[in-house]
């Protein structure tokens, strides 16, 4: 399924911000307290329980259970167990303004089988500007919906999406708001 997607997705993103702290000067309260740095470190990052650590920047929380498929380091798959959901995130560099690579993308998407906007509008995703397409297609005869959302953050784009059948679509839809809640850039 994945690559009949392609014609339909955008591949946008790569890449987060780094966590900067920047410590301070021992002392010795500090010195006796773990969580306390020492100056020119940083103390590991913090990330949120459950939440998966990826290559292309980001880290984020799929579902236990779920098949991971890595399509390249910043490019990875979660499919559930029953294949009616796939969950995508991704990274890479900033190319342009999104909004028109996303509109260009959605012109070729006419080509689909089934291809049905729903929308595709700018947005903001925690203060960055964004980009929401959804649509419907269908794939060898199985209809899909997709959720696409799009962000750029300090030089570098970043994608977390989903696909569903129909059938699945109130768990898929809290599912994909739950892994977009635990997406962190790192």
């Amino acid at each position: 399924m994945t690559t009949a997607l392609a014609v339909l997705l955008t591949t946008t993103t790569d890449g987060g911000d780094k966590d900067t702290a920047t410590g301070t000067s021992p002392t010795p309260s500090a010195a006796t307290d773990p969580s306390a740095t020492v100056a020119g470190t940083a103390r590991p990052r913090s990330l949120p329980p459950g939440t998966h650590e990826e290559a292309g920047g980001f880290a984020w929380a799929p579902p236990a259970g779920w098949r991971r498929d890595v399509k390249t380091g910043a490019e990875v798959h979660y499919t559930s167990p029953d294949g009616g959901q796939e969950l995508v995130a991704k990274s890479s560099l900033a190319r342009g303004n999104l909004m028109d690579s996303w509109s260009a993308s959605e012109q070729s998407a006419h080509q689909g089988q089934g291809y049905a906007k729903i929308r595709l509008a700018e947005t903001t995703f925690r203060g960055y500007p964004a980009v929401v397409w959804e649509y419907t297609f269908t794939l060898r005869g199985t209809p899909w919906h997709a959720r696409l959302l799009g962000f750029d953050a300090d030089g570098k784009s970043y994608q977390i999406n989903t696909w569903y059948q129909p059938a699945v679509e109130a768990q898929a839809v809290r599912t994909y708001e739950k892994v977009k809640d635990s997406f962190t850039l790192l």
